[in-house]
């Protein structure tokens, strides 16, 4: 079929390898959840694709954009919809960032898209009634250096695969009113949790769950204000918006009914006039929608090319599921039993209607603009039936910076949602969701099995497998209670939390742990008098001491941990040299100490694995040789000059705090629950090395909080250091040696699992039922979260847009 060949051709162009990439797929993967088409789509450029060539992009035209849309949409139905739903959150962000005031931010975040292939979630409200598609679906409160942000938003398509949500937001303006302001906030921030709301299996693939924020800190320089009022210039983006989202949409819709129509062309069914009225009433749709998207290339960007979109996109509806359902017919009944593809795509292809805004809801407005009485007016809500009786009139709607939604007649979602009506007419009226009160918790569906997630293996090993797991909490712990967190408790064994349980959100300074407080805490309270990190009656297994993958897992941990600590006590030796003041200094002593104290302990494991005491620094070179070249090496070339030679003793705290610490803790604590049935000493030294670590983390935060606080003007050097750093992890091959190690306990564990029994490694969890992979990427979402809630309570939250 010519003009899906063409859009197929062009799609190859700007996204070579995306369309065989998602023909190796079966169909039934690419549309099952799991996100199966997105790691396709991203390897491909694809989140680049409308961004302008200026911020980096690949500049596709809304007629290039929407025959790319349309070409996946015929082989990727789901991967359609959801990746309309990034071009449109980031059509509006390139639009917004031609009409704010200059923040730096847009063009950062537009250009780390485009680099680093990151996919962007809508939190918007474009489907509520009586609310424009920028109208804030979030509450904010503004907090020092920030605002708490709650709310919800359901569905969001790519609600496990995004880096990055968008939203908006209504915030106090300087002159006592409110304005709206455009919140940019990464997806592992501690606070967003994920919870199943698709029920059906059509468009699973889109990942169209639910996205709950709860108490969620965004700092200022992620909050950027419009310079006009809601009543402004938002509603020139609100149309712009609205017409790249008609396109796109629609454009997705069409793809699908064009592989049921290129089926029967293909199989000839029907006779000679069957098939070109069929072929006829498809390319009625294409040049619909084609027509569209070049008015919006002749800068047709007004209310009235809006309407003019939204004519193009019902008779393109009508068009395109008319093809659809003629195809089916020729096709014939034993191709629909045979085929469970044409069944999925004809009930597909029906959910273009589910789309806002609603026919019924701007009828009026239409014909006011069609026969012009009036200018088109955008309104997602049906208006009131005249019939109607006086009991079911809406109430009044109260005065407020921003009206409530009246309850409409048939409100229409957002997304496409399941065909039986899996809609939120349960939803409290207002801009707002926030389901923070208990009986509102209380009505939430319980968890459902997530999506299965994967981690690649190096090329040596085996590919990785899928597993099953939702690493993020359904429950996040609010900033308060971690905040909160005295500088004795996080000392405590027993009472001290850890990383994986929201550690990286506690707050202390310098003076909270001094050397006063580490003398009076450290020894007793965290080494409980163990000056190997172990209790005496603790042992080592013998069979740790028999040569196979088991002991050879351990031994390359313990010799590469012995490394490492050794390697930051002597950075941290310069830290200490050029700190500014006496808090500070006596504090970076200490960690000089706890570092130190921690190589020491895990030297002292070798002997315990069968090491001889002569043999101990010959086995960490031999054991660490490849790691200490690969990953130790370039991470001091990066950080040992910037406090050595430049005394920047700044610079050095956020390499150490973030790059360092922030990195490998994570990792560390995930050795300490995995090794605690089997080696109990091993697990013992890692959580006090945990302990003192989460200490490190909030302290280092502090320090470059007040002076970014006290000096704004540190907050860009700082995160272009932070930015350095993040590109250098990215090519360090820390993946591999994770894989390594994680394959051999993998295996080693096998003839242990009785040992082992139900002992969990996290929560609902047994140990002998991880795999490698799945313990990985539990240790990369807690370093996800550890790095997006640290630096933004450093007010460097800018550096994870790079």
């Amino acid at each position: 079929m010519r003009s899906l060949d063409q859009a197929r051709t062009l799609c190859e162009s700007y996204l070579p390898g995306l369309i065989d990439g998602l023909t190796e797929l079966p169909f039934d993967r690419r549309e099952a959840p799991g996100g199966a088409t997105l790691p396709v789509f991203r390897n491909a450029g694809g989140p680049g694709l409308v961004i302008p060539k200026d911020y980096g992009g690949l500049g596709a035209t809304p007629l290039d954009a929407v025959r790319v849309t349309r070409a996946i949409g015929s082989l990727a139905p789901s991967l359609a919809v959801a990746t309309t739903m990034h071009h449109f959150s980031v059509a509006t962000l390139f639009t917004f960032a031609e009409s704010i005031k200059n923040s730096g931010m847009e063009w950062a975040l537009l250009e780390a898209i485009t680099s680093r292939n990151l996919l962007v979630s809508s939190g918007f409200a474009e489907g509520r009634p009586a609310q424009g598609i920028l109208a804030p679906t979030m509450t904010a409160t503004p907090v020092e250096g920030g605002y708490r942000i709650n709310g919800s938003k359901k569905p969001c398509s790519l609600t496990h695969s995004m880096d990055l949500l968008t939203a908006s937001v209504s915030v106090p303006a300087s002159d006592g009113g409110m304005q709206t302001a455009f919140l940019l906030m990464p997806a592992t921030l501690r606070g967003i949790s994920r919870h199943p709301f698709w029920g059906s299996s059509v468009l699973a693939g889109a990942e169209s769950d639910e996205i709950r924020l709860t108490d969620v800190f965004i700092e200022d320089e992620l909050v950027i204000p419009t310079e006009n009022g809601p009543d402004g210039m938002l509603d020139d983006l609100q149309t712009v918006g609205f017409i790249w989202f008609e396109l796109l949409i629609t454009s997705s819709y069409l793809g699908m009914a064009s592989a049921l129509v290129e089926r029967a062309l293909t199989a000839g069914k029907g006779g000679t006039t069957e098939r070109a009225a069929l072929a006829t009433r498809l390319e009625t749709a294409t040049q619909l929608i084609e027509g569209a998207a070049r008015a919006l290339m002749a800068g047709e960007a007004d209310s009235g090319a809006l309407a003019r979109v939204l004519m193009a996109r019902y008779g393109a509806q009508d068009a395109l599921t008319d093809a659809a359902q003629r195809a089916v017919e020729l096709l014939g009944g034993m191709s629909f039993i045979g085929s469970p593809d044409v069944a999925y795509l004809i009930a597909a292809c029906q959910c273009v209607a589910f789309h806002p805004p609603s026919r019924g809801s701007v009828a009026a407005s239409l014909l006011d603009y069609v026969d012009g009485t009036g200018p088109f007016i955008f309104s997602d809500t049906r208006p009131a039936d005249p019939t109607a009786t006086a009991a079911s009139t809406p109430a009044p709607t109260p005065t407020s910076a921003w009206p409530a939604d009246p309850v409409p007649a048939d409100p229409v979602p957002a997304e496409p949602v399941r065909a039986d009506s899996a809609r939120d007419d349960s939803a409290p009226a207002g801009p707002a969701v926030t389901e923070t009160a208990p009986a509102a918790e209380a009505a939430r569906p319980a968890p459902e099995k997530p999506a299965p997630v994967t981690v690649p293996a190096p090329r040596h090993m085996a590919e990785p497998v899928a597993v099953s797991y939702d690493p993020r909490p359904t429950t996040p712990r609010t900033a308060a209670q971690t905040s909160a967190a005295t500088a004795s408790d996080a000392a405590d064994w027993d009472q001290a939390m850890s990383l994986f349980d929201g550690a990286e959100g506690i707050r202390l300074t310098p003076a909270d742990c001094d050397l006063r407080y580490w003398f009076a805490n450290v020894p007793q309270r965290t080494l409980r008098g163990n000056i190997v990190g172990y209790a005496p009656d603790l042992v080592t297994p013998d069979f740790l001491r028999e040569p196979g993958p088991l002991r050879e897992a351990l031994v390359q941990e313990v010799a590469f941990r012995a490394l490492a600590e050794e390697r930051a006590a002597r950075a941290i030796g310069y830290l200490v040299a050029c700190a500014p003041d006496s808090a500070t200094v006596e504090f970076y002593a200490t960690q000089l100490m706890d570092e130190t104290r921690h190589s020491m302990i895990f030297r002292n494991h070798l002997r315990n694995l069968g090491v001889d005491a002569s043999d101990v620094d010959a086995v960490i070179a031999t054991q660490t040789a490849t790691d200490r070249a690969a990953i130790l090496d370039p991470l001091e070339e990066l950080g040992i000059p910037i406090v050595r030679e430049r005394r920047d003793f700044l610079g050095g705290v956020v390499l150490l705090t973030i790059l360092i610490e922030g990195f490998l803790a994570p990792s560390f604590e995930l050795s300490e629950r995995k090794w605690r049935p089997i080696d109990p000493r091993m697990a013992d030294m890692e959580k006090g090395a945990g302990i003192d670590e989460v200490r490190h983390l909030a302290v280092g935060t502090s320090i470059i909080r007040d002076a970014v606080h006290q000096n704004p003007d540190e907050r860009d050097r700082l995160v272009e250091i932070i930015r350095e750093g993040m590109r250098l992890w990215e090519q360090l091959p820390v993946g591999d040696q994770l894989t390594r190690w994680e394959n051999w306990f993998q295996e080693g564990i096998v003839p242990h699992h009785e040992l082992i029994g139900d002992y969990e490694a996290w929560d609902g969890r047994r140990l002998v039922d991880t795999t490698a992979q799945e313990r990985i990427q539990k240790a990369l979402e807690v370093t996800s979260t550890v790095h997006s809630t640290r630096l933004t309570d450093m007010g460097l939250g800018r550096a994870l847009i790079f």
